[in-house]
Parts: structure tokens; C-alpha cells; sequence
């Protein structure tokens, strides 16, 4: 059964492309909706962002996040808690981005803008709920 739930995260996490970002700035939350890449054997999330967003400086100040993917029209969310986790090289953000710009070539002018980054969501564990109650919690090995 567990092997069929998790076929069900990785397809969600696979097959989309948007999802919401949940961030906190430790009393109020905030969220939004994010286009993203994501390294799936190592479950790592990259989103592009401007440095002064709301999010960048929750990510900054509080770095637990939850990612929200769905398929609505299924009643099927996976809810992914997170943590941020900066990049330190320019060449693997510079990397990256060319990764996430051939999924999102749409996204070129926000990336090449000097004061959007590369925020990187290292994903910790996974709660998949289809219909109203049946419910899966998996936890992620961290690389």
C-alpha cells in the first residue's frame, strides 16, 4: 500500500509544475503560488524569487515552509514540509536556473532581472490526503 501512495507523491510532484509556498515571518503567515523545478532523487524544490519579497524575507527570518501540490479535481493534495536552504555556488545557481528556464522559459525576464534568486526548498516529509479522510505521511531521506 505504501508503495502505491508514494507512485501517487512522486506522479503529483512529477506531472506538476505550480504550487503553493507557505512561509512565515514567525507570527503571520504568507503564501504563494510558485512555478518550480525539483531535483526528485533528491527532493529538493527551486523556485525563483525577487530578494525583497514578503517570502524571501520570511525564508530568511523562519526557513520551515510547507509546499502545497493538488489535483483538485481528484480531492488530492500532498502538503510538503520543508526547509529553506540557501546555495552558496554561482555555478550551481547558474546551473539550476538554466534547469528551471527550460521548464519555465516563460519565466526568462523575472530570472534575468538583478534582483530576482534561486531559493532552494530542501523537502523533509509528505502528508498525501485523497477525499476527505484517507490520509498517508511518508518521511524523505535527507541528502
Amino acid at each position: 500500500m505504501s508503495k502505491d501512495k508514494m507512485q501517487i507523491i512522486d506522479d503529483l510532484i512529477l506531472s506538476k509544475d505550480i504550487c503553493v509556498l507557505a512561509t512565515s515571518d514567525g507570527i503571520e503567515p504568507h503564501a504563494s503560488l510558485m512555478h518550480f523545478l525539483v531535483d526528485h532523487a533528491a527532493m529538493k524544490f527551486y523556485f525563483l524569487s525577487r530578494k525583497g519579497s514578503r517570502k524571501n524575507k520570511n525564508l530568511k527570518k523562519c526557513p520551515h515552509v510547507s509546499l502545497l501540490i493538488d489535483r483538485r479535481d481528484e480531492a488530492m493534495a500532498l502538503t510538503i514540509q520543508g526547509v529553506y536552504s540557501p546555495i552558496r555556488k554561482t555555478q550551481t545557481i547558474d546551473a539550476i536556473i538554466k534547469l528551471f528556464l527550460k521548464k519555465h522559459p516563460h519565466m526568462k525576464t523575472f530570472a534575468d532581472h538583478p534582483d530576482t534568486e534561486l531559493v532552494r526548498i530542501q523537502a523533509r516529509s509528505a502528508q498525501l490526503l485523497q477525499g476527505i479522510e484517507e490520509e498517508f505521511v511518508t518521511n524523505f531521506k535527507i541528502t
